[in-house]
């Protein structure tokens, strides 16, 4: 039955872990640790909306805040097969509780559907004709159906995991019915695609399992994001504080740091709401889709499409993932991957691409959702171009670089904990400080209500206000002076992770070196073969060269322009032949068909199913050929679109040339092959490919002798070498060319020679790899190109020493399985002669650092295998022949590790990495690094977290520049913001000592005018203008945070003492009395006016505090060595000194209303104000020099080993 067979396929492949309750190694989500269930009994729940109540709703606030209180007071454990809900535990321990949904089980839902099970066995779930051989259905396991008669869906971070009760836990839905590879191999083979034969109840228990086919990122509305947003922990303590400030009767703070709040809170609302609704809108697209079903067209939905269904392409914005089975596509894949060069899109092909289909390898064959078709060539019987659905819904590419969207790698991330844990020092601190104050307070004669109620004041006064806002205005800033230089920004966590990197890797072609690749010449063999005759290229280039260079491609026409690999294009053009355009209408293609088939030559006349009726014009076709037997190994199945080219006049060529038959080019065969038809009706292979590919291919004796010398000689110069091969097919037809294989076809070809192209450098490459490198950043390259061009070009651009000898990791064999062959590794000097030394000698060089190191993407994979790869991570400069998932797994395991293939942790080397590329196979390391920065010209795309529109790594100085900007700008506002709390707490607590208070407007110009404006301007500090070689702290608790902090504390709180003791030694000082006539002072409604606030011990601490916050300000933004000078920054310098000028009013002419009313001060005598201002420049020379001694002593004690620890 139809959906036994797919789910039988949720079976795992290997054995799964000995405990039941974690997840197999499955397609799911490999940061699942394990699934545990719970049911929620009525008597938890009442009991818990109980207490919830009685507690005065802080136990519904706690169990919102901590999903554990939640799971304790609710839910009870139980078995998965009974669980009404799961706690999904990732392996970074958060972990998320979701609800099962109960489906009536598949055996019910036959009982239900069919009455008997012999009716229902009459389905034949099948892709083709049924005249032909259909799949045979696999028995259903008993094990994936519970006794209950319901099977347990979850649905969890955008996946699908049915309940597996042999197994006891939960399996991901696969991305495709494990039967589709097999289904699909039978349709590429069948004479006439009529479609799946499944039925509504059918598709009914498949959409079970995949669901509708659409991306839908739920976005919540305003009230429920304002809602949990007004319930956050931080906000509720800012609701808790103005309960209390408007306690002591401060109502007009109490009010304005209300507004603030709320401010606050909308603006993060609206800015959550707006991003998800964008987020959303990118995902969700819906059209109307052509299906064939038993030979019929029928129009439908897109969010009905399921798995298997065959639909007819169109130009138009894909739905979902799309194998194609007939027909060509050109398609913009620019959403996905960020590159604006179309791609060519052919048919799937067994012969070719073997049996075993996966959308994510066969990308030649397949059309990914939300690409655009730019142009559909029809082919096959039924003059359409047809395809099969691979991927829905959120298993197709674009679901998945959603998910990464929606669910970020959880990269290290500690400044959110450090940060508490400052706030939570700043408490003791604040209550140690009140400890003293109680005495005090009770001494006279305050109440214990009184009491608590200054207590929990000053606990607010620990936590700023506007401590998170200001948090956010350094990242804020960066992200839009990044975009000012067309640097946008798809994840902003990722600008301040820029800061923290010390390795970055480029791409060579289109990033380190210019787009395109130029031509230079072709070094052909001799006749003889006994070596290669002079380079020759431009208008001496050979007509047989001329003929190979031409019709050995991928390309196509997509109006006047070629759209395909640049490579070829470049290529192409410099043989000045033309490829004639058939407008994309499909009525100038050829066909060829099979001669016994009425049925295909019928239907390409017009009168088949899917063609309609035949229209004048349209031309009926004849056999062109005598095929294999049907059934038979390489039969022809599918009709072929034909790419014509011609030569230009005066060429001495004439004709057209026909590729009958193309191979795509892919990494992993290293080749692009060819079937060629010439004026003169003789048929050709034409191949071009890696140079040790192409020489592995070559009949025996036809590689000159000097091959690697040839080849050495221009690879060393970092020119791009491919190698070029031809052979004739004598005595064969066309039709016999369709069925042949392959490796059939490559059989005997004849080695040519070489084609040279040189890819130069960008301008500034070489320049911005010197900056880097003397920031003390590690530069790497990582190319899919010739280990020996890739080693050149890095010798020309600076990332490794012309004078070191280097050492080339690799396998003995450069085809099959890498667990086959064996390591190899040799060394060139550094004139590029070999090295004569054994393996472990070179490894041990390696190792010590005395080679330089490259390696190829099979070394590679072999070191990984083999546990040796940690020395060349270390190491290694140049990581040449590497495939998107060797790129990938490359960026893991530089940075935080991997997963193994038993499930376990793969232990990285802990660097910070950055990726920088260009191309469609850069996307998984843009993914996996820490910080992706993607060169196209889109200003956003969901293929990195920064796109630069500047096509240059130049752009990775200002990124990173950025990076340590905002980085270390949050650094300064943070630490600004403790020392103010620790300054005001201090204060606080001393006026407590005497029994006096705080005014309500000294509290507004303490925490308003002075602090919020100054921390709000920190930011605006450009970056320095070269980066240093020094290093932004990786956390707020290093050294190089708290060691300035706790100085500064002690400066500040030492001159506060020593202005406090200045003030009682002179002779018109007299103490604060907190029993004023007519006032209470320790009554809560009194206790902040006038004759409670204005004191001399008040104003002295008052105007030494705001001093000291400008003091601060001014020690923290000295700027260099990340950012530039602090007078560069204006708005801080505006701010400072008008502050200042404030302060000098305060001081000097305390009376009128500035000074006596609006701050609440005493007048101070002349001199003292004179002593005072001396006090407080003393202030500001002690604060400087214990800043830079904190920075000296920062500089010498950082990387230092203490004990287990090392200083950060």
């Amino acid at each position: 039955m139809a959906a036994q067979v797919e789910l039988a396929g949720l079976l795992p492949k290997t054995a799964p872990r000995s405990c039941s309750q974690d997840p197999p190694d499955t397609q799911g989500d490999k940061d699942i640790a394990s699934f545990q269930g719970y049911c929620s009994p009525l008597h938890r729940q009442l009991l818990f909306w109980a207490l919830c109540v009685l507690s005065g709703g802080l136990l519904f606030l706690a169990s919102r805040w901590f999903l554990r209180v939640r799971v304790v007071l609710t839910l009870v454990p139980c078995p998965l097969a009974q669980a009404e809900f799961v706690l999904v535990t990732l392996l970074d321990s958060h972990q998320d509780l979701v609800r099962v949904h109960r489906l009536a089980s598949f055996n019910s839902i036959n009982i239900q559907a069919n009455g008997t099970a012999s009716q229902h066995q009459a389905h034949h779930h099948v892709l083709l004709d049924e005249s032909e051989s259909p799949l045979a259905l696999a028995d259903p396991s008993a094990a994936l159906k519970g006794g209950d008669g319901y099977d347990r869906l979850l649905e969890y971070r955008c996946g699908r995991y049915l309940y597996h009760h042999g197994l006891a836990t939960f399996l991901p839905v696969p991305d495709m019915p494990d039967d589709f590879a097999a289904a699909l191999h039978s349709l590429a083979g069948s004479r006439n695609i009529k479609g799946q034969l499944l039925d509504d109840f059918e598709r009914g228990e498949r959409r079970m399992l995949y669901g509708a086919n659409e991306l839908v990122i739920p976005v919540k509305g305003v009230g429920v994001l304002m809602a949990e947003e007004m319930i956050h922990p931080f906000f509720m303590f800012q609701y808790a504080s103005v309960a209390i400030w408007c306690a002591q009767a401060y109502y007009s703070y109490s009010l304005i740091i209300m507004s603030i709040t709320l401010f606050s809170i909308v603006t993060n609302v609206v800015s959550a709401y707006q991003y998800r609704r964008r987020l959303a809108a990118l995902a969700h697209y819906t059209c109307e889709v052509q299906v064939v079903q038993g030979g019929r067209l029928l129009t439908v939905d897109s969010t009905e499409l399921l798995p298997g269904d065959v639909i007819v392409v169109h130009p138009g914005t894909l739905p979902c993932d799309v194998a194609l089975v007939r027909g060509e596509a050109i398609v913009d894949e620019n959403m996905l991957t960020g590159e604006a060069v179309p791609v060519r899109k052919v048919s799937y092909s067994p012969a070719v691409d073997g049996l075993a289909y996966e959308p994510d390898v066969h990308k030649a064959c397949t059309l990914y959702c939300g690409t655009v078709v730019a142009q559909v060539r029809p082919g096959g019987s039924e003059r359409q171009a047809l395809g099969v659905v691979c991927r829905t819904a959120f298993w197709t590419a674009k679901g998945q670089l959603m998910k990464s969207i929606l669910f970020p790698r959880a990269h290290r991330a500690t400044f959110v904990g450090d940060a508490l844990r400052f706030i939570a020092v700043m408490l003791l601190l604040g209550l140690a400080f009140y400890a003293a104050d109680v005495v005090a307070l009770a001494s006279y004669g305050a109440g214990a209500g009184f009491i608590l109620l200054k207590y929990l004041d000053m606990i607010t006064i620990a936590v700023p206000p506007a401590l998170p806002a200001c948090l956010t205005v350094a990242t804020a800033i960066a992200i839009a002076r990044l975009q000012r230089h067309d640097i946008f920004v798809s994840n902003p966590a990722a600008v301040t992770l820029a800061g923290h990197l010390n390795v970055l890797c480029f791409d060579k072609t289109g990033t380190l070196t210019e787009p395109g690749l130029d031509l230079q010449g072709v070094v052909p063999v001799l006749p003889d073969g006994s070596g290669f005759a002079p380079m020759c290229g431009g208008d001496q280039l050979p007509g047989s060269f001329q003929e190979l260079l031409a019709t050995c491609h991928g390309l196509a026409q997509l109006g006047p322009e070629l759209v395909g690999d640049p490579l070829d294009q470049r290529l192409f053009q410099s043989t000045g032949w033309h490829m004639l355009d058939d407008g994309g209408s499909g009525q100038a293609i050829e066909v060829i068909t099979v001669s016994e088939d009425a049925e295909v030559v019928a239907a390409a006349a017009g009168e088949g199913v899917l063609g309609g009726e035949g229209t004048a014009g349209t031309p009926r076709l004849s056999p062109q050929h005598t095929p294999r037997t049907p059934g038979s190994p390489g039969v022809l199945a599918t009709a072929h679109v034909r790419t014509k080219v011609q030569p230009p006049a005066g060429s001495g060529l004439g004709g057209t040339y026909a590729i009958v038959r193309r191979f795509e080019f892919s990494a992993e065969k290293q080749r692009n092959v060819v079937v060629v038809r010439k004026p003169d009706g003789s048929l050709h292979v034409m191949a071009k490919g890696s140079p040790e590919m192409m020489r592995k291919l070559a009949a025996a004796g036809g590689v000159p002798p000097q091959f690697d010398a040839e080849l050495g000689a221009h690879t060393r110069q970092g020119l791009r070498v491919l190698g070029l091969a031809t052979r004739q097919l004598a005595g064969l037809s066309e039709g016999e060319v369709q069925g042949m294989a392959q490796d059939e076809l490559e059989a005997g070809l004849r080695f040519c020679g070489l084609a040279v192209m040189v890819n130069p450098l960008r301008a500034d490459t070489a320049a911005v790899i010197a900056q880097l490198q003397a920031a003390d950043i590690r530069t790497v390259m990582v190319t899919g190109d010739h280990a020996s061009t890739a080693v050149s070009v890095a010798h020309l651009c600076g990332m490794l020493c012309r004078n070191r000898p280097v050492a080339f990791a690799d396998t003995e064999a450069g085809e099959g399985r890498v667990e086959d062959t064996q390591l190899a590794v040799t060394a060139a000097a550094a004139d590029g002669s070999p090295m004569a030394a054994s393996t472990a000698e070179l490894l041990g060089g390696v190792e010590a650092g005395s080679l330089a190191a490259a390696v190829t993407g099979r070394g590679f994979e072999k070191l990984h295998s083999e546990g040796g790869v940690r020395p060349f991570l270390l190491g290694a400069g140049v990581w040449a022949r590497m495939s998107p998932d060797d790129k990938r797994l490359l960026m893991e395991l530089l940075g935080d590790g991997t997963l193994a293939a038993d499930g376990g942790q793969v232990q990285g080397l802990g660097h910070h990495v950055g990726f920088c590329g260009d191309g469609a196979n850069d996307v998984g390391a843009l993914k996996a690094a820490h910080v992706g920065v993607s060169l196209c010209e889109a200003e956003a795309s969901v293929a990195a977290p920064l796109t630069s529109k500047l096509q240059t790594i130049a752009c990775m100085l200002r990124v990173i520049g950025e990076g340590r900007c905002s980085l270390v700008t949050s650094y300064i506002i943070f630490k600004f913001i403790i020392v103010y709390a620790f300054i005001q707490t201090l204060g606080v607590a001393i006026i407590y000592s005497y029994g006096g208070s705080v005014g309500n407007f000294q509290y507004l110009i303490q925490d308003l005018l002075y602090t919020t404006v100054l921390a709000s301007v920190m930011g605006f500090t450009h970056p320095a203008l070269t980066l240093s070689k020094q290093r932004p702290p990786e956390r707020l608790m290093s050294l190089g945070i708290w060691l300035p902090v706790t100085l500064q504390f002690a400066t500040c709180a030492l001159f506060q003492v020593a202005a406090l003791f200045m003030l009682t030694r002179q002779p018109w000082y007299t103490r604060f009395d907190p029993r004023p006539p007519g006032t209470n002072c320790f009554d809560r409604h009194q206790s902040n006016s006038s004759q409670c606030s204005m004191s001399y011990e008040n104003s002295t601490v008052f105007l030494t505090s705001l001093a000291q916050f400008l003091i601060t300000a001014l020690v923290f933004n000295k700027g260099p060595p990340f950012r530039r000078p602090i007078y560069t920054n204006i708005w801080l310098l505006l701010a400072l000194s008008l502050q200042t000028l404030f302060l000098a009013v305060l001081i000097l002419a305390p009376t009128g209303p500035v000074g006596e009313r609006f701050a609440g001060l005493m007048q101070f005598p002349p001199d003292f104000r004179g002593a005072l201002c001396l006090l407080l420049l003393g202030n500001l020379a002690a604060a400087w020099l214990t800043d830079a001694f904190a920075s000296w002593a920062y500089s010498r004690l950082k990387g230092r080993r203490l004990g287990r620890y090392t200083i950060s």
